[in-house]
């Protein structure tokens, strides 16, 4: 296995990962959260957000915006032109979106303060973050669910044009 081979199977599975981990909160966790009353709802997101900043959740999301550029780079005919596809689609439509929009969101969440707070300013306080994020989140989970089946897509190209590592 080469350097270049290398490369293109971490910008997929960073890709792939991430948006693993968002179909996940699209098809379990923001369902059960929704079921959830205010005070459960926003310790629960609060909880979330206070973890999901690590170290492996920051290799695979920032990693894919990385290495679907520098497998772009290191590729050549279709294959080259659907890694960059697929790595527009992930900085746009999942960093771009996670950072513009969802971490925002989150950011105005925890600051919210359950203790003390009446049920009219918890409940306040859910809606005006529930359902932006949640439709935010559903279009950054698509980009990625498209991003990702687009670098497969690329990795079944026949490899054109020069080669080497």
């Amino acid at each position: 296995m080469n350097a270049k081979q290398i490369v293109l199977i971490l910008a997929v599975l960073t890709t792939g990962l991430l948006t693993g981990l968002f179909f996940g909160f699209e098809v379990a966790i923001n369902p059960a959260f929704a079921r959830l009353d205010d005070t459960q709802f926003i310790i629960a997101m609060q909880a979330i957000n206070d973890v999901i900043v690590n170290p492996v959740f920051m290799f695979a999301f920032l990693g894919a915006a990385v290495f679907l550029p520098v497998a772009a780079f290191q590729q050549h005919g279709r294959r080259k032109s659907l890694l960059w596809i697929a790595a527009a689609l992930y900085i746009v439509g999942v960093l771009g979106i996670t950072s513009a929009c969802n971490v925002p969101l989150n950011d105005a969440l925890a600051k919210v303060q359950v203790a003390g707070a009446s049920a009219q300013q918890l409940k306040t306080a859910r809606e005006g973050f529930a359902g932006p994020w949640n439709m935010w989140h559903t279009i950054r989970t698509i980009a990625g669910i498209v991003a990702t089946v687009v670098a497969i897509a690329a990795c079944l190209q026949k490899e054109t044009g020069k080669k080497g590592a």
